[in-house]
């Protein structure tokens, strides 16, 4: 007996049955990896927290900031000697460093491990150490460097490739400590304004989610504001989660997904300046800047590098307002 096979009919309806059933399913299952990328990211945060208290026992309450307290320090892009032998920043002039050399202290005295810093959503890559002199990870001084001799190009992007992560400013004068509240932010996924991923507004174009210029300032808080847009809620969060939300590490060593970056005291928007009418402090509203810019041209040798230093009197957008300021910044290619 002549066995029947398929009919072209028969096979095109089957694909089809395949194709809408993947079509069913392939949302879910990017929610589902999204979801999972998420808890993942946010177990690395509360570490990371966790590892920041431990530091913070030991260094007579203070979290980590690399110089210490008696060492005048500011920010910039460039970590000057990140793989010297026994590196010492002293002095009384302004010392330039990068955000990602204070967290490099969780690693030598928190035993931290360099793949804890990194969430797999925001696309970056653990640190493999890799130095021109061979040192361990606990003799290193940071996550690389962007910089290895004026003129002759980069090496690696340095803390931006290997940290997922904001952090507090710790060169400031309202460095957090581990005597901050629980609700003061002093870790969570990175600053969105200083992603690559922004594009800054043409003149006379439309302002949305993906634009920055005009965002960065006062607006009615978004929980009583009447024909709010959604974007305007989402456009200051992490991009790392689909601009859904963000994992945030608090000062007594909790975290928390949050949808909104209006999570700290008083409503402080986590990744920007504070900004009160006549000194006050926040209130039930975002508060941001008014300044968008965050960052100067982009820098290309060592020594320009050296005189961009982020100090508080040329860059203040980069500094906390008052001692309930969280203000959570990263090193990356605009800084």
């Amino acid at each position: 007996m002549k066995r029947k096979g398929f009919t072209l009919i028969e096979l095109l309806v089957v694909i089809a049955i395949i194709a809408m059933l993947l079509a069913i399913l392939m949302p879910a299952l990017n929610k589902v990896k999204k979801i999972a990328q998420r808890v993942v990211c946010g177990t690395n945060l509360k570490g990371l927290g966790t590892a920041q208290s431990v530091y913070s026992n030991d260094y007579e309450d203070q979290f980590a900031k690399q110089g210490g307290s008696a060492v005048t320090l500011n920010w910039q892009r460039w970590t000057p000697g990140f793989a010297a032998v026994g590196k010492v920043w002293s002095g009384t002039a302004p010392i330039g460093l990068s955000m990602g050399a204070s967290l490099y202290l969780l690693i030598r005295e928190a035993d931290v491990s360099p793949k804890s810093f990194v969430c797999g959503a925001g696309g970056q890559t653990a640190y493999d150490g890799k130095n021109p002199n061979g040192l361990d990870l606990v003799e290193l001084w940071d996550f690389g460097s962007k910089w290895i001799a004026a003129g002759t190009g980069t090496s690696g992007k340095g803390p931006m490739e290997h940290v997922s992560y904001g952090y507090h400013n710790p060169y400031s004068r309202f460095a957090a400590s581990g005597a901050s509240s629980a609700s003061f932010a002093i870790m969570a996924d990175k600053n969105p304004w200083f992603d690559v991923k922004l594009t800054e507004k043409a003149p006379g174009a439309d302002v949305n989610a993906d634009t920055f210029s005009g965002l960065i300032s006062r607006m009615g808080s978004y929980y009583d504001t009447a024909g709010i847009e959604r974007w305007n809620i989402q456009v200051a969060n992490a991009y790392a989660h689909g601009r859904e939300g963000q994992n945030v590490a608090y000062g007594d060593g909790h975290s928390e997904y949050t949808k909104t970056s209006d999570v700290g005291v008083k409503h402080d928007n986590i990744y920007t300046r504070q900004a009160p009418p006549n000194g006050a402090l926040e209130g039930p509203v975002r508060c941001g800047i008014t300044t968008v810019k965050y960052y100067v041209a982009p820098l290309d040798t060592q020594a320009d590098s050296i005189t961009d230093i982020r100090n508080e009197t040329a860059h203040p957008s980069l500094h906390p307002a008052s001692a309930v300021d969280s203000l959570l910044l990263n090193d990356d290619d605009n800084l």
